[in-house]
C-alpha cells in the first residue's frame, strides 16, 4: 500500500561527494532542498507516499548551520521561504525525537557526533514550539499550508506504531473525527496526552535559549 521514493538525500550526497552535517556548506543545503522540493511536488499527487525525511530536516540544519556560519543569513532566508512553502504537499510530519538509548550507526552519511545530534534536536524543539505556539505569527510555518506535525518519543517500535495508529487508519488515510487532533488549535491537548504518558521532556537552558533565538528570527 505505501510507497517510497526510490531517491532520497544520501544519493545527491554521495553523488556530488558534498560536505555535510557539521561540515555543511551553502550548495550542500540548497541542492538538498532542491531534491526534497522537486520530490513533494513529483509525488504531490499520490497517495500513500511515505518520505524520508523532507523541507522541514533541511531546515532544521541550515538553522544550525547558519549559527555556526557555516551558510550566510541570505542562504538561510531562501531557505525558510522555500521550505515553508513546500510543505503543502505533506499532509503529516512524524517527527522521532532523538533518543540516547538507540545507537547511532554510522552509514557512511550520518553525524555520528553526538553533540551535533542533539543541537540538531533541539532545533527541532524550537521548530516545533514555533508550530504549536506561533502558528499564524512565526516566519517558518504558514498556516493554512501547513501540514500536521506529530512528536514521536517512543523507544519501543510497536509503542510507534500504536501511536501513529491515532492519526493514520488501516487505509493509511488520516483519521477523521468531528475535532481532529491534527488540528493546530488542539495541539495543546495532543501536548497533554503526550505528558500524560510521561513522554514529554523538560526543556534546558540550551533548550530555551535557542527556541528563543528561532522566536526572534527575522526574515
Amino acid at each position: 500500500m505505501y510507497k517510497t521514493p526510490v531517491k532520497t538525500y544520501r544519493d545527491i550526497i554521495e553523488e556530488n561527494n558534498l560536505s555535510h552535517s557539521s561540515s555543511t556548506t551553502a550548495e550542500t543545503q540548497l541542492l538538498i532542498l532542491d531534491f526534497m522540493t522537486q520530490t513533494l511536488e513529483e509525488h504531490k499527487d499520490e497517495k500513500h507516499i511515505i518520505h524520508d525525511r523532507c523541507p522541514l530536516d533541511n531546515l532544521a540544519y541550515s538553522l544550525h548551520a547558519a549559527e555556526k556560519d557555516l551558510i550566510s543569513e541570505e542562504v538561510l532566508g531562501i531557505t525558510v521561504d522555500i521550505v515553508r512553502r513546500s510543505l503543502k504537499n505533506l499532509d503529516i510530519i512524524f517527527w522521532l525525537k532523538y533518543d540516547p538509548a538507540i545507537k547511532i550507526v554510522d552509514d557512511g552519511t550520518r553525524d555520528t557526533n553526538l553533540n551535533y545530534i542533539r543541537e540538531i534536536d533541539d532545533i527541532f524543539a524550537g521548530l516545533y514550539e514555533q508550530y504549536s505556539d506561533h502558528l499564524g505569527n512565526t516566519p517558518f510555518f504558514i498556516a493554512e499550508d501547513c501540514p500536521a506535525i506529530i512528536p514521536v518519543d517512543m523507544t519501543n517500535l510497536d509503542d510507534r506504531i500504536a501511536w501513529i495508529g491515532e492519526f493514520i487508519d488501516q487505509k493509511g488515510n488520516l483519521v477523521e473525527t468531528g475535532e481532529s487532533v491534527l488540528d493546530p488549535k488542539n495541539l495543546e491537548t495532543m501536548e497533554q496526552m503526550l505528558k500524560d504518558q510521561g513522554l514529554w521532556i523538560e526543556k534546558d537552558t540550551q533548550y530555551k535559549n535557542l527556541t528563543d533565538q528561532i522566536k526572534n528570527f527575522k526574515i
